[in-house]
């Protein structure tokens, strides 16, 4: 079990991986909608306003994009086997669905009725409670990136750091230019 949660690349990849991590990622984007969660990041989650169905989409295909490419980078930097392309894209899909959880989380009324400079305790037990699917994320992440790549030990944990470090600032610089067009 414990393999299957953090670890489910040994049994799912290529397009297999990338069909059932895009299915979880539609279903994300709807409920992000709804709830109003915001995934403007490659590893981060933002109860915030209401915006277009399109910036919604955009956030998603970013977060998701920008890890691809890194790591895509990465892979041709550190590997010394062969690798896929749709390796890459499957891990990273589908280590996405646990933000369908807090695509969840962000329909709690506790969010959407904040006022600025009253955060109370349950905002902030909420939200610790919130970075919970982020870490499995960044976890399913790893093991995806050190199997679809082949790249062992600490050459796999100083690569994929930089990697998601790099596409944590390009998501967001993206996203920040997409909202100046849309949003205006």
């Amino acid at each position: 079990m414990k393999i299957g949660l953090f670890n489910p690349f040994t049994y799912i990849a290529g397009l297999k991986a990338l069909v059932i991590g895009f299915v979880f990622m539609a279903i994300t984007l709807v409920l992000s909608f709804y709830s109003r969660t915001h995934f403007d990041g490659a590893i981060d989650a933002h109860i915030g306003l209401q915006a277009p169905f399109s910036m919604f989409a955009l956030e998603q295909l970013i977060a998701w994009g920008s890890v691809v490419l890194t790591f895509f980078i990465a892979g041709l930097i550190l590997s010394k086997s062969k690798f896929r392309f749709i390796d890459i894209a499957g891990t990273v899909a589908l280590s996405r669905a646990p933000m369908l959880l807090v695509a969840l989380l962000g329909f709690l009324p506790i969010f959407h009725n904040i006022q600025p400079g009253h955060i109370s305790n349950a905002v902030i037990a909420v939200g610790i409670i919130m970075l919970i699917p982020v870490i499995w994320m960044i976890a399913l992440l790893f093991n995806g990136f050190k199997t679809s790549l082949n790249i062992k030990e600490t050459k796999a944990i100083i690569g994929f750091i930089i990697a998601l470090v790099l596409a944590e600032i390009l998501s967001i610089s993206l996203n920040h230019l997409i909202q100046s067009f849309l949003l205006k």
